[in-house]
């Protein structure tokens, strides 16, 4: 117990269930210490957070419905809803002006929430993307996302960057090599996966097995469970879907399909664990997670998400990942051969994170002195 026990807030991105899984092993690591949390986050994850965290106390904040196309890139469609991004980030600031006076949390901790921050409190960023990739021919013009972020990092009082320094790290040019004037940490990858032992949780499964694990925007998540399910039957073999959300599936019934929906961390671990091969969207939390369990996975960027395309590339042929485009993916592909796991399994490194949280309670200490 630590001669001050703290009151700290949490909030993670309401994009997907990545932001808010990889938020599970912090807010357990901050309660181990002895600290009080509270678990800020959208009404839709609300069930997944009280399943991992039993006893915290949730409030609802949610976040911005930014919607995807089928047809144009998905950097061309959040482009578009910039104004209903800039608006949220205006009410997240205002609601977390509420939450301080009713509250009255000693430390924020916002995982990519731009609007999350306020001077009366020491505030913390958790970021992957010091560098928001830009589509190739745009590249030159990088410059401009990586100012605008840094404007918004530089109101928080420290960054956390959920990675390792070096060479050997995940996340390459997003979070390496760019300048922010706020003091930055890198603290290990982030996995909820690392706090499970890996039993059988009372289930049992036919083996072999392909595990896809859904993830991401519709349409392009829907279109991504079609085309794996026609492969898996063609190739007849059997498939267990995992999804954090209801899916609905267009093709025929087949008993070589199964679907587990909103499963707890012991559960998916377990499928996963136990699966011939992972197929998967390129999503860092979920690259993060297979990395914390030694998994190997064909990996398939939603296309035209450039952070995503960017990881595929990155990561094909490194820490048993191949990659391969959605249009490219095809009955052949669920045959290929996946890169030997030998390289860097110290990326899960829970001392890292520890120490990279007690920094951050060291400097709240030091501001709060002054």
């Amino acid at each position: 117990m630590p001669p001050e026990k703290l009151k700290i807030l949490i909030s993670p991105l309401n994009w997907g269930f990545g932001h808010a899984g990889r938020m599970i092993p912090v807010a357990l690591a901050l309660r181990q210490m002895g600290h009080t949390v509270i678990f800020g986050t959208d009404r839709a994850l609300i069930p997944m957070i009280q399943t991992e965290l039993p006893g915290i106390e949730l409030i609802c904040i949610n976040g911005p419905n930014v919607k995807y196309s089928r047809h144009l890139p998905q950097y061309s469609a959040v482009l578009m809803q910039t104004p209903k991004i800039v608006a949220m980030a205006f009410r997240e600031h205002a609601t977390l002006k509420h939450l301080i006076d009713e509250l009255h949390p000693d430390i924020v901790i916002s995982d990519n929430r731009f609007g999350f921050f306020n001077k009366k409190v020491f505030c913390v960023y958790i970021t992957h993307m010091l560098r928001i990739p830009f589509p190739k021919p745009f590249r030159f013009l990088e410059f401009i996302g990586i100012g605008l972020h840094r404007l918004i990092i530089n109101r928080y009082n420290l960054c956390l960057i959920p990675d390792v320094p070096g060479k050997g790290n995940l996340s390459g040019r997003l979070s390496h090599g760019v300048f922010t004037a706020v003091e930055t940490h890198f603290m290990g990858s982030l996995s909820r996966f690392s706090q499970e032992a890996n039993d059988s949780c009372g289930r049992q499964v036919q083996k072999p097995y392909i595990c896809l694990i859904l993830s991401g925007p519709e349409p392009q998540r829907s279109i991504l469970l079609e085309k794996v399910i026609a492969a898996t039957i063609i190739n007849n073999m059997r498939l267990i879907v995992l999804s954090g959300s209801p899916v609905t599936v267009k093709e025929p019934d087949s008993e070589l399909v199964r679907i587990e929906i909103n499963q707890p961390t012991s559960v998916l671990r377990f499928f996963i664990s136990n699966s011939e091969k992972v197929v998967c969207r390129a999503g860092y939390s979920t690259i993060m997670e297979l990395i914390s369990i030694k998994k190997g996975a064909i990996i398939i960027p939603t296309p035209g998400q450039t952070e995503q395309e960017y990881l595929a590339d990155s990561l094909n042929g490194r820490y048993g990942f191949y990659s391969i485009s959605q249009n490219e993916f095809s009955q052949e592909s669920l045959h290929a051969s996946l890169p030997p796991i030998n390289q860097h399994y110290d990326l899960i490194d829970r001392t890292m994170t520890d120490i990279a949280l007690s920094k951050m309670l060291q400097q709240y200490k030091q501001r709060d002195s002054h």
